[in-house]
């Protein structure tokens, strides 16, 4: 029985999935099975995975989308293996990736998580941002209420986990950051760390629905993800566990009256978080919208100046030219 577990679930995949099985496969740590599991694809991603041949690969195929936090909540009760991951399939790993948090889980067994630092990239694959992440528990667990201290796609967990949370991930969170909400449950109960290197290569993918088309809930998860932690870090539990959404739905009606008061703070909101993820293009028209909306508010004017400050950064980089993932791995 192999030692890890890694789950690819894939739906159009396609351009990107031999890329990041690839960089799985070679990987100096050898001691895993790779489940790669079509969601229903409508384009090659399902003849892509058939043609794949290495041992360590099994091919699960659903006929009908049903979407990643399902896909993994059945897919995840299979596990027989000590540990594992659940990765992206548009995403590559560093060849050492696996080895480093491996050694880090098996040394320390009082560790539950581990993540690693990362590399997010365009689509070409050319790098435009580094996260560096925490790796002391302390830090991770002062922080986490504030801002998530792991990506989802990096993070090998102890299969003993799931004994704790037979939900993996949680359906209220089925179309955006489960990820972030099953990290803070781990952290609130747990010891965790990441490497602090970065070893993955996180590809942002411009037809990304959760970037294009923002909302108040969007906007506001990890307020809602914090606003829960601190639930279970006071009672033991939170509204979801207890069974009480409706108390985490009026959380969410109660944030989206500041947007009623202020009808561009949505677009405003969305331009800072495109900007931050160098999506200029959606920036810009979401700092117009503002502007349209409210063009008396001085935050609307700052906005646009500052959108146009940063666009110009972002275009002297690419012209410059940024490096390729391919280059700093190796």
């Amino acid at each position: 029985m192999a030692q890890l577990t890694i789950l690819m679930p894939a739906y159009n995949a396609a351009p990107f999935i031999k890329e990041a099985v690839d960089s799985l496969l070679n990987q100096t740590f050898t001691d895993f099975e790779l489940w790669i599991i079509d969601d229903g694809s409508t384009d090659s991603t399902k003849e892509m995975i058939a043609s794949f041949a290495d041992f360590r690969i099994k091919k699960i195929f659903y006929t009908e989308n049903i979407g990643r936090v399902a896909v993994c909540n059945e897919v995840v009760k299979q596990i027989i293996s000590e540990f594992f991951t659940i990765t992206d399939a548009d995403d590559v790993s560093h060849s050492t990736r696996l080895q480093k948090q491996m050694d880090l889980l098996i040394s320390k067994p009082e560790l539950m998580m581990c993540g690693t630092s990362f590399i997010a990239m365009d689509e070409k694959g050319y790098k435009f941002l580094e996260l560096l992440l925490p790796t002391e528990q302390k830090e991770i667990y002062e922080q986490m209420p504030n801002r998530s201290q792991f990506l989802g796609a990096t993070t090998i967990m102890r299969s003993s986990v799931l004994k704790y949370f037979p939900e993996l991930y949680r359906l209220y969170f089925k179309d955006n950051i489960a990820d972030a909400d099953l990290a803070s449950r781990i952290v609130d109960q747990f010891q965790t760390t990441n490497v602090l290197e970065p070893l993955y290569y996180y590809r942002m993918v411009s037809n990304s629905l959760s970037r294009k088309n923002t909302s108040i809930r969007f906007l506001n998860l990890y307020k809602l993800i914090s606003f829960l932690s601190n639930e279970r870090r006071t009672s033991g539990e939170d509204s979801l566990q207890r069974n009480k959404p409706e108390v985490v739905d009026q959380f969410l009606l109660t944030l989206s009256k500041s947007y009623l008061e202020d009808h561009s703070l949505l677009h405003r909101q969305t331009a800072f978080t495109h900007l931050y993820w160098q999506k200029t293009k959606l920036a810009w028209r979401s700092s117009v919208a503002a502007w349209c909306g409210n063009p008396l508010h001085w935050k609307n004017y700052f906005l646009l100046g500052y959108v146009v400050t940063k666009g110009s950064y972002y275009l002297l980089l690419d012209l410059v030219g940024r490096a390729h993932y391919s280059e700093i791995k190796n």
